[in-house]
């Protein structure tokens, strides 16, 4: 294409060339007509729809609302950050009790947000709470308990009550938010659990994990009975 052509000229041809690759069925015939080598596309490409900017630090952790609409990302320049995922501004920069983040989870509701790391403490933060004398939001729970930094933390869906973390003590916990209280510990003691450190988990139901008639199955559904039922 000629260098020399006009901005609206370029637009214009990309904007023409764009529809015809868009119409063509074939896309492998078209390239070839086009004498280029066609692009393929798997479910691992990903494009980049927005930057997000303002972490003064490396980003260790994020997570959007349900809705998708809302994201919060932990930094180790000390601060969560809240963004409206559609205009990529930022609607909340908490200053944290500890720098040293390494994970964070958007309550289902949408409402607070939570975070862990090397001080082995979950933080939770609501949203609509009034600013402190200094400007930040505070903390409106702590979570207390693991022996060793917190990897990883997630709610459970559908709930602002309960929200597992995983930790470098070699358990996962399963806390009460509304008291701060421990409801379950998984690991540590017990003979199954894990010898290491434990990086992350999953959360999900009952309905999810029983579908077949493996032995993996069944244990899997046996621990998260537990979850439910202890």
């Amino acid at each position: 294409m000629d260098q020399n052509l006009p901005v609206k000229s370029l637009a214009s041809s990309r904007s023409t060339l764009t529809e015809e690759i868009l119409n063509t069925e074939d896309v492998a015939e078209y390239s070839k007509a086009q004498n280029k080598l066609p692009v393929t596309f798997t479910p691992t490409d990903l494009v980049c729809c927005r930057t997000l900017q303002g972490h003064s630090g490396k980003v260790y952790s994020l997570d959007w609302t349900p809705e998708k609409n809302r994201i919060v990302s932990a930094s180790q320049d000390g601060r969560l950050i809240v963004w409206n995922a559609s205009t990529s501004q930022k609607t909340h920069a908490i200053k944290l009790p500890c720098p040293w983040v390494m994970t964070c989870a958007f309550f289902p509701s949408g409402q607070s947000v939570a975070c862990g790391g090397l001080d082995s403490i979950c933080s939770i933060f609501n949203l609509n709470s009034s600013m402190d004398k200094d400007g930040n939001v505070p903390v409106s729970r702590m979570l207390s308990g693991h022996k060793g930094y917190v990897s990883s933390c997630q709610y459970v869906p559908d709930e602002d009550t309960h929200l597992i973390t995983s930790s470098g003590d070699h358990t996962c916990i399963l806390w009460d938010i509304t008291t701060g209280l421990r409801t379950s510990v998984f690991g540590g003691g017990f003979q199954s659990g894990h010898t290491a450190d434990v990086l992350s988990f999953i959360h999900c139901s009952l309905s999810d994990l029983v579908k077949g008639d493996g032995l993996v199955e069944k244990k899997v559904a046996q621990v998260a009975k537990i979850v439910y039922e202890d």
